[in-house]
């Protein structure tokens, strides 16, 4: 239970930004300025690396491709270069250009259309994480062909989330949760002491239904799943994941991958690598990057890394 000093000292901030609804949870504060500072940050954000803001770092990177570099605000510089880096530590898995090949499929947005295996053949040309040049002295960067784009889709809500959590930790604040768009990160502990309880969705079943929880402190969760946008047609399912290696959905026998690890950044970039490597080469990627994940298959099984046992509880109906 919560003294009723703590009770009063609660703030609840819900707002939107990065194409999606976000959430602040504030314990131990009544400074209404922090939850603004929050909001300012994560709209500018926004603004820098939105692919749909003509004005957007994304949106003159992508105009300038094959032509010439273009300076971009340290924010996207600093989230393109971590991006890189998980791009190639993942092999490719995870892969910072692949828009063509998204905008292509544009899953939950053309009914059940299916591109020709030439159209994605010719998309599959433009991605290729190698092709993003990097100028730190100029803090610039350039795409080395025309018609490639970069997707910060993802992992800007990730960016944005570790932003928020840097700034309640700045300001004095020892307990809250962040959700934004899914993106899970706790500061501390729940005020009563006790690790934060995050629900982890039944990826067959209705959103607030959970296979099971997970205890956390001070760390990041995020999970990605077929679950989330996709169709049927002709009895195959299409979803939102694409693999670059392939130009089509991932095909990887699971249905939802859920990534911990104290960057919300990493954890972001990690369930689309992992969703599509699986998890026996998933591991190895998940050691690289210091992180936990939970693995949940297509017929329902659940695999659990090893820093995550005990954490990780079944739900009771289960």
């Amino acid at each position: 239970m919560l003294n009723k000093t703590t009770e009063k000292a609660y703030i609840s901030k819900s707002f939107q930004a990065l194409g999606t609804s976000n959430r602040l949870n504030i314990y131990g504060c009544q400074s209404q300025k922090i939850p603004e500072l929050i909001i300012k940050r994560v709209l500018e954000i926004d603004d820098r690396m939105s692919a749909f803001k003509a004005e957007s770092d994304v949106s003159k990177l992508s105009q300038s491709a094959g032509h010439s570099f273009v300076t971009i605000h340290k924010d996207t510089f600093e989230l393109l270069y971590r991006a890189n880096e998980i791009s190639r530590l993942s092999g490719g898995a995870f892969d910072i250009t692949i828009r063509p090949l998204v905008e292509l499929w544009e899953i939950g947005k053309k009914g059940d259309f299916v591109p020709y295996s030439s159209e994605i053949s010719e998309r599959k040309k433009l991605v290729n994480y190698k092709d993003l040049l990097l100028d730190k002295k100029s803090c610039s960067a350039f795409l080395q062909n025309q018609r490639q784009a970069v997707d910060l889709g993802g992992i800007a809500k990730g960016y944005a989330a570790d932003e928020a959590k840097r700034i309640l930790a700045e300001n004095g604040v020892e307990n809250a949760i962040i959700n934004f768009g899914g993106n899970i990160v706790t500061l501390g502990t729940h005020p009563n002491g006790r690790p934060w309880e995050i629900g982890i969705q039944n990826p067959l079943a209705p959103t607030g239904v959970y296979l099971g929880s997970l205890s956390v402190v001070n760390q990041t969760v995020v999970t990605s799943g077929s679950n989330e946008q996709f169709f049927i047609k002709d009895g195959v399912r299409y979803h939102h994941i694409i693999d670059p290696r392939t130009g089509s959905p991932a095909q990887s026998d699971l249905l939802s991958v859920t990534a911990v690890c104290s960057s919300s950044v990493d954890a972001d970039a990690l369930t689309t690598a992992l969703f599509i490597l699986g998890p026996d080469e998933g591991l190895k990627l998940l050691k690289l990057l210091n992180a936990e994940a939970i693995f949940i298959t297509n017929d329902l099984k659940i695999f659990v890394t090893e820093g995550l046992i005990g954490a990780f509880k079944l739900a009771e109906n289960q």
